[in-house]
């Protein structure tokens, strides 16, 4: 079936992945800091496209040969990059609209959602190392689905490579400028505000 162009990565499909590990490990539930508002939640349209996608890989896990294999495989790499993904890189997309607004977030949101953004900023690099992994298992199913005429899993592959881009381009630049500019509206001298340069050594 035709896949809609996605926009982030992780809601749902760690779930898939969780439930393909050999070792029958069950995916980790994402971690909330207290006093989350309904404001740090990732953006109801990025979590309706992973439902989408997320049926798509459950799918082809399930496929005989090559592809279900390259799925499961693929399944694998992902599940505890998604899981970090959507601990520190998606919820923060969720308060994109309420800022470009004007929109000041109350202290307890602002302060959880500098935590996600600081540490998003550490791990990056990291997230980018495992993305040349995932790279690599999306480019082995995508070789399977061809060889085994299995166009919409082809599809899926192609989508998720692009979608690789889409995130280092957009959506992780976008999450981490979110904080910046939450720390830039708080008063100077605030332990918020300064949060920044000592989560970056850390």
């Amino acid at each position: 079936m035709p896949h809609k162009a996605i926009t982030a990565w992780g809601m749902g499909l760690f779930t898939v992945a969780g439930m393909v590990l050999s070792s029958g490990e069950r995916p980790v539930s994402v971690a909330r800091e207290p006093g989350l508002g309904a404001i740090i939640e990732i953006p109801v349209s990025v979590q309706t496209e992973h439902a989408a996608i997320h049926t798509a890989l459950s799918e082809a896990t399930k496929a005989a040969g090559r592809v279900g294999e390259s799925a499961r495989d693929l399944a694998v790499v992902l599940h505890p990059h998604f899981v970090r993904e959507e601990q520190i890189a998606l919820p923060p997309l969720g308060a994109l609209v309420p800022l470009a607004r004007g929109a000041r977030l109350p202290e307890p949101e602002a302060a959880a959602m500098l935590t996600m953004t600081d540490a998003l900023r550490r791990e990056l690099p990291q997230m980018l190392e495992e993305h040349k992994q995932i790279r690599l298992a999306v480019e082995n199913l995508r070789v399977a689905a061809r060889a085994e005429h299995a166009s919409s899993v082809e599809q899926l592959a192609t989508e998720l490579a692009l979608h690789a881009q889409t995130e280092e381009e957009v959506l992780y630049p976008a999450a981490v400028l979110v904080g910046d500019l939450i720390r830039a509206q708080m008063p100077r001298g605030s332990s918020s505000s300064q949060s920044k340069a000592s989560g970056e050594t850390k």
